[in-house]
Formats: structure tokens, C-alpha cells, sequence
């Protein structure tokens, strides 16, 4: 019974291929490679294109807005990236099923561990592909980033825990385990060929994001804040161990040279001076001008003839 339904299957159903894999098996050597076969370099060329369409369309997107000024929204226009992306994603791993259809398969690799082995790497990759697009949505998936739909923090869970690049790494081990499963030599190059284009586009992929990010972290109103927050603390400290220029700054002063050597004793002081009387007002004039710290030219107005002899009256 569960023969005739899997037979009933349509064959132009993802899977179907995978269920019933045709062998055509070749002695080792240079027969197990008919590069002469159209499928075998579709699928290298499909495999070349998709990273370098969907980076193109991307950055294109983030410097000039095509698809948003189109669409008329930004995440109308991610979902339809998203849509494209697994289209030509399906189609060329349509085109990866066919190549390997017309290739010669390897006895040697008739063993019932490869096929273990096969299975192992097609379901560890299929989960690394799945868990990567559940943490990241589809805007995280599908380069939302570059529409300006950034993440609000990096994704530090599983599968990010484990590889760096888990969608990458998935889609090369699920090739790699479909490879062995069909027991084709031609299907391991071609999963080598998927991780190498795999790199190339991470060594362009990765600074670019992380460039989308940090020009909108310097954008960010709160990093402005914070900008300026600590300018003027920088400013604040430079000007409190600075000499003031008049008297008529004595309380910062005081507070300045309390902050930095400590003194309670001058805060102590003032508080018990009188303010009343013009005489009481010079000595503490006096008082502050002999404690303070400064350049001459800065401090001449204070040191005027008249509050000094007004003083020792």
C-alpha cells in the first residue's frame, strides 16, 4: 500500500527524485564525469548567478530605493526579494537533482554508511537552513536589512551559537548528503562549487551589513544623545579644572577644587562667611584668590588695588 502511494506521487514534486533516485553506475575514472551534460552547467551557472542577483538587487535597493519607490513600501518590497530568492533557490536546486540524474553514480559508494552519512548531513542541513529562517524572519532572512528594516539585536540562539553562517553552511551539507545519497562523484564537486560561491559572496556580503548597521547606529537619535552627553562632560571637566576668570564664578570654584582635591574644609569655610558687609565680601575674595590655582593675566581683575585695601580695613 505505501509502495503504490509513493508511486502515485507526481514527479514534478519536490522530494520525488529523492524517494526513487536513478543510478547509473560507471567504473572509477574518467567516466564518472560526462561534462559534456547541459544540466551539470545550468547548474554551475544557476548556482554563480543567485548570490550575485540577489547582492546586486540588494545594494542597489539600499543606495537608490527601486523596488520601495515601485512597490511603494518597504516591506512589500523585501517580500517580494524573498519571493525571487526562493524561487531561483528552488529552481537551481531543481536543476542540482537533474545534474546528478545524468551523471554516472559509484558503486563504491553503494555502502550502507554513506547512506547514513547522506542522511545525517541532509537533515543536519535542512535544520540549520529551517532554524536560521525561523530566527530570523523573513526580513532577516531575505536581506530586509538593505531596505532598511533593521534587527533590533543580533541573533545569538541556536543556530547562530553553533556556525557563524548556519543558512550557508545548511544548504552546502544538504547538497553534500543529496550528493552521497545518489552516490555521485559529480554531485561532491558540485557541492564544493556551492560552498565556494558561498564564500565569495560572504567576504562581500558581511562587511556590507555590518556597514548597513553601523551607519544607522551613528544615525540612531540615542547615540547622538550620547554624543552629546559625553562632549559636554568632556567640555564640563575641561572648563572645572580650568581657573575661572572673575570672582564672579566662586561657587564653581569652590566646587572645582573640592571635587578634585577633596577639600570639605573650604565648603565648610564658606558656608560659615557672612555675606553681609562689604568687608566680609573682600576677605573672602582674598581668602579664594590666594587658594585658587591660575595664570596672572587671569586672575588681575581680582587682585585690583582698591579690594585690597579695602580688605585690611
Amino acid at each position: 500500500m505505501s509502495k503504490s502511494i509513493l508511486d502515485s506521487i507526481p514527479s514534478w514534486l519536490p522530494g520525488q527524485d529523492l524517494l526513487h533516485p536513478h543510478y547509473k553506475y560507471a567504473s572509477a575514472g574518467p567516466a564518472l564525469f560526462e561534462l559534456d551534460k547541459k544540466s551539470l552547467w545550468a547548474f554551475v551557472a544557476m548556482t554563480a548567478f543567485n548570490p550575485i542577483f540577489w547582492n546586486t538587487v540588494a545594494r542597489n535597493e539600499y543606495r537608490n530605493k527601486t523596488i520601495t519607490k515601485i512597490v511603494g513600501s518597504p516591506l512589500v518590497g523585501t517580500y517580494l526579494l524573498a519571493f525571487t530568492i526562493f524561487s531561483i533557490s528552488a529552481f537551481r536546486d531543481h536543476l542540482f537533482i537533474n545534474a546528478l540524474k545524468n551523471q554516472p553514480s559509484l558503486i563504491e559508494l553503494d555502502q550502507p554508511l554513506i547512506k547514513l552519512l547522506a542522511i545525517i548531513l541532509f537533515v543536519s542541513g535542512q535544520t540549520f537552513v529551517i532554524s536560521s529562517m525561523w530566527a530570523l524572519g523573513v526580513t532577516g532572512t531575505y536581506l530586509g536589512d538593505y531596505f532598511g528594516i533593521l534587527m533590533t539585536h543580533r541573533v545569538t540562539h541556536f543556530p547562530f551559537n553553533v556556525l557563524s553562517d548556519p543558512m550557508y553552511v545548511g544548504s552546502a551539507l544538504t547538497h553534500l548528503g543529496t550528493a552521497l545519497w545518489f552516490q555521485s562523484p559529480v554531485g561532491i564537486l558540485l557541492a564544493a562549487w556551492i560552498w565556494l560561491v558561498y564564500s565569495v559572496a560572504l567576504k562581500y556580503e558581511g562587511p556590507f551589513t555590518d556597514k548597513i548597521y553601523s551607519a544607522k547606529s551613528k544615525s540612531s537619535p540615542a547615540v547622538k544623545k550620547s554624543t552629546t552627553n559625553d562632549k559636554t562632560e568632556t567640555y564640563a571637566s575641561v572648563t572645572s579644572t580650568s581657573a575661572p576668570a572673575t570672582p564672579s564664578r566662586r561657587s564653581g570654584r569652590i566646587a572645582s577644587r573640592k571635587s578634585l582635591a577633596g577639600q570639605s574644609d573650604i565648603d565648610s569655610s564658606d558656608a560659615e562667611a557672612k555675606p553681609a558687609g562689604r568687608k566680609s565680601r573682600a576677605s573672602g575674595v582674598t581668602q579664594e584668590l590666594q587658594g585658587a590655582t591660575g595664570t596672572p593675566g587671569r586672575l588681575t581683575r581680582s587682585r585690583s588695588k582698591p579690594r585690597v585695601v579695602d580688605d585690611s580695613d
